[in-house]
């Protein structure tokens, strides 16, 4: 298997392609033209409550191409990347890989669907083909970074992980040793809001936490910091089409926004690229030949809206909210002494800490604490179901009226609590203890030299 540091003949043509789907799924090619990885495959339907579509479907022709890859690889469990729905559809001789995470949900869930699944070691590489391997590296909050090796190209996938400044230098300290300047660095990265950063009301005004050159400052810096040749924009080839939600699409950041903020050396390139890893040819699809049919996501989105103003909160999910939010019922004591609220529509709920107690409110008698989550009531049945709380704080259409509260970031603390609960870190003491011995062995990146580099 060649070296990182080598690189194939100059006078011997090969196949070997990197292309972007579309949001957070990648395809790498192997010197042949065979599909060998494929990552975080949602390639059909929608996403968070019909929320979230793709800007652009692969067509039937690609589907098939795609269903022929060898390995795919799931980077975390947020279901614009662990789209299950796409991954039902999927062949079943596909070998799909997980993470080792503290609690390992994915590969068991796969399983038992039927798929074929493994959990990879992190820090250890793995071959998928030849010329091509693999390191997968968790990451404190449940997600991973992949590092991919090919004989001219070094990959990182970050998707939309946010690893620490010391996590960045380790990595490139490992490239500056063992991936020599003859070989290209591609980044692919994440660079639009995902999350409830521009969520906030506050006197009826939005309170945006960050700027869409915020973003691109962010990427930029880890462009220059890992010294990358090429960035390709990834996880956020989204549009917004549900009424609650679509205010969301004014705040992405679009490629034109990447290009007048994009201060790096890096090549910025389009969505929906591909680099010929021989000669380092790139190609781009024209936005006007995206596959997309706005009609019927419309359509598809305001039925399940209907379905979301027809949805009951009865007592036993008045219930399951309750014990819920007493799983961090001692954080939220500190945070939000004076409670906080839940706007359902035709149901004001009010929740407070000290008595672990949920309430509901008369139109006359409302109290709000220190912020009210404006929420669609079949989602939250849903999240309370399926213990996934956190995912209320992606959708776009959760909003978050700032009360007595001023300061967002609070709210970002109770989305991370309430998410370390879905991922069963608050469940005890044994499993909070597993949660942070875990996290402070991978708080390091060793990554281990390639061999003959």
């Amino acid at each position: 298997m060649p070296a990182c540091g080598l690189h194939r003949r100059k006078d011997i043509h090969t196949q070997m392609k990197l292309e972007t789907l579309g949001h957070a799924s990648m395809m790498l090619r192997d010197d042949a033209g065979q599909a060998v990885l494929l990552t975080d495959p949602w390639l059909k339907g929608s996403c968070y409550w019909r929320s979230w579509w793709l800007q652009n479907y692969p067509t039937d022709g690609e589907w098939a191409e795609i269903n022929k890859v060898k390995y795919c690889y799931i980077t975390h469990e947020h279901p614009d990347h662990f789209h299950t729905y796409t991954i039902r559809k999927m062949s079943d001789s596909i070998q799909f890989m997980a993470p080792r995470l503290p609690v390992e949900n994915i590969g068991t869930f796969l399983q038992s669907i039927g798929k074929k699944a493994r959990v990879l070691e992190y820090l250890e590489w793995h071959d998928m083909a030849p010329g091509i391997r693999v390191l997968s590296i968790p990451l404190y909050n449940d997600d991973s970074v992949l590092l991919i090796d090919t004989p001219t190209a070094f990959i990182v996938n970050q998707n939309d992980s946010k690893p620490a400044f010391r996590q960045w230098k380790q990595l490139r300290n490992f490239m500056a040793r063992h991936c020599p300047k003859g070989k290209k660095r591609i980044l692919m990265s994440s660079y639009s809001p995902a999350s409830i950063v521009n969520s906030f009301l506050k006197n009826s005004k939005r309170v945006s936490m960050k700027q869409k050159k915020d973003y691109i400052e962010y990427i930029c810096r880890n462009c220059n910091l890992l010294d990358i040749d090429y960035f390709m924009p990834f996880a956020s080839q989204v549009i917004f089409y549900r009424s609650d939600s679509n205010w969301a699409n004014s705040f992405k950041v679009s490629y034109d926004d990447a290009k007048q903020y994009w201060k790096s050396g890096a090549q910025l390139l389009q969505p929906y690229s591909t680099i010929d890893l021989d000669n380092f040819e790139v190609s781009s699809r024209d936005p006007a030949r995206y596959n997309h049919h706005p009609e019927e996501y419309l359509a598809k989105a305001k039925e399940y809206e209907e379905r979301d103003q027809a949805a009951v909160i009865s007592d036993v999910y008045m219930d399951k909210l309750r014990k819920k939010m007493n799983r961090g019922r001692l954080f939220f004591c500190l945070l939000f002494p004076g409670g906080f609220s839940f706007d359902l529509g035709n149901l004001f709920l009010y929740y407070t800490p000290w008595s672990g107690k949920i309430r509901k409110m008369e139109e006359n008698e409302k109290v709000k604490g220190h912020f009210s989550l404006i929420i669609p009531r079949q989602a939250l049945r849903d999240v309370l179901d399926f213990n996934h709380f956190g995912d209320l704080g992606i959708t776009m259409f959760t909003l978050i009226v700032l009360n007595r509260t001023n300061n967002p970031k609070l709210i970002y603390l109770f989305f991370i609590i309430l998410t370390m609960d879905d991922y069963q870190h608050l469940g005890g003491i044994g499993s909070f203890w597993k949660w942070v011995k875990e996290n402070w062995r991978f708080r390091k990146w060793d990554i281990p030299a390639l061999a003959g580099s």
